[in-house]
């Protein structure tokens, strides 16, 4: 970053404009479901994955040696080489039919806090394939204010439709020609991916970009930036790092790993001691400041320094309970917008 281009975020009346960045890997959708989704299916991890979804006779058939728990080299050696493309064809449609199975319970799960949590300034971007994220989103619709979802790798969930430069939820019709939806080619982990030859995947990308940029916190949930995800890693620190907020901004890590090995793997993109690591999300500025977290955050660290109070979530057993419980931050929020109401402090 070069000296004198530090920019403060843009407050106004305690609100602070900045947007807030989530990015999820496997990791968040397996705390999210720790037991499953409605049908108790099971959620695969890269170092699991073979096993769970039982792939291991087929790759003895085809004389493939491989290691239970290291799909994504298996992957990548498959795929370069020819004689191996009907093998991971076949692969791909497991895996895609797998994940598009998935459906999520009735009763609120993380995600539904976590898209709950946000503005629609702010942004998710997920690397799941699996369709729960959206399937949350989608019953929250109603109320509006929801932050912008971006999926980097493809998602089971969306079809799409590249005749018509259009997608939309799996299983409905185009608007523009009325036909049905194909399904998104996921992508897969090859160790250097095209993040710009599938024109939705790139316009993923670039809304990420567009939000990392200008955000005040950044926030890593499940994600550990595997190998075969280097192209990635370097993309998101390109933005980051390029971000003249940087110096005053937050970033906060939620893993189970040791905490020593997630400071190493994320220590290009932590500014001093910028950076917070918390096992739950619960402990996030997420859930302590929902819809709230950089506003909160900025009137903690910048001049007057007027820390808020928590407003943590509570636990609810009904998505009708958590959306009564968000009304008065909606209604605040729409005041806002009508009459430059201030979002009242909520200080200690």
């Amino acid at each position: 970053m070069e000296k004198g281009k530090i920019r403060l975020p843009l407050l106004d009346k305690n609100v602070n404009h900045s947007p807030h960045v989530v990015l999820l890997g496997a990791g968040a959708s397996l705390a999210a479901f720790p037991n499953g989704d409605v049908n108790s299916k099971k959620l695969p991890l890269m170092n699991n994955l073979i096993e769970l979804l039982g792939l291991s006779d087929i790759f003895r058939k085809a004389g493939v040696s491989f290691e239970k728990n290291d799909f994504e080299t298996l992957y990548d050696d498959l795929v370069s080489e020819q004689k191996y493309q009907s093998l991971a064809s076949e692969i791909e449609n497991i895996i895609y039919n797998y994940f598009y199975k998935m459906a999520i319970p009735d009763t609120p799960t993380i995600y539904d806090y976590l898209i709950l949590s946000l503005r629609e300034k702010d942004i998710i971007a997920s690397f799941n394939w699996d369709p729960l994220l959206l399937q949350t989103y989608r019953r929250h619709i109603k109320l509006k204010r929801l932050p912008q979802l971006a999926f980097l790798h493809g998602n089971t969930g969306t079809g799409v439709h590249y005749k018509c430069k259009s997608y939309g939820y799996v299983n409905t019709l185009c608007e523009k020609c009325m036909k049905p939806f194909d399904p998104w080619k996921l992508l897969y982990p090859v160790k250097h991916k095209d993040y710009s030859a599938d024109p939705l995947i790139k316009e993923q990308w670039d809304r990420l970009r567009y939000k990392l940029r200008d955000a005040y916190m950044f926030t890593i949930f499940g994600y550990s930036a595997p190998i075969s995800d280097v192209d990635a890693k370097n993309l998101l620190l390109k933005e980051w790092t390029s971000n003249p907020t940087l110096p005053l901004a937050e970033m906060e890590i939620i893993d189970i790993k040791d905490e020593e090995k997630i400071e190493k793997s994320w220590k290009e993109f932590t500014f001093s001691y910028h950076y917070g690591i918390h096992q739950n999300i619960r402990h996030s500025f997420l859930w302590r400041h929902p819809r709230r977290s950089c506003d909160a955050f900025a009137a903690a660290n910048l001049i007057p320094l007027n820390p808020w109070k928590n407003n943590a979530f509570p636990e609810f057993k009904t998505v009708n309970e958590l959306h009564d419980w968000i009304k008065p931050l909606l209604k605040e929020e729409e005041e806002y917008e009508q009459s430059k109401k201030r979002f009242r402090y909520r200080t200690t």
